[in-house]
């Protein structure tokens, strides 16, 4: 049988599950926010990784580049003496 203390705390319960439910909205809406940021910085860190990959992949070639440039000056130049 519900008494008078029940019916309080059935009073009390409803705007305290409307604060926790506001409470639970702002927390989701941060969580929201902080996923957004989390998914910008991973987009710029893998934008980064990608340049600083292509530069890498440049630099390599040109000293490939410079090597066998070097390697066919040698190469000509011993040709030429024969």
């Amino acid at each position: 049988m519900i008494n008078q203390k029940d019916i309080g705390d059935l009073k009390l319960a409803r705007p305290v599950s409307i604060l926790d439910l506001w409470e639970i909205d702002e927390r989701i809406a941060r969580l929201e926010n902080v996923a957004c940021r989390l998914e910008k910085v991973l987009e710029a860190f893998i934008l980064l990784y990608h340049e600083e990959r292509v530069k890498t992949w440049e630099i390599m070639l040109k000293k490939m580049m410079e090597k066998h440039e070097k390697k066919g000056n040698r190469n000509e130049s011993s040709f030429r003496r024969r």
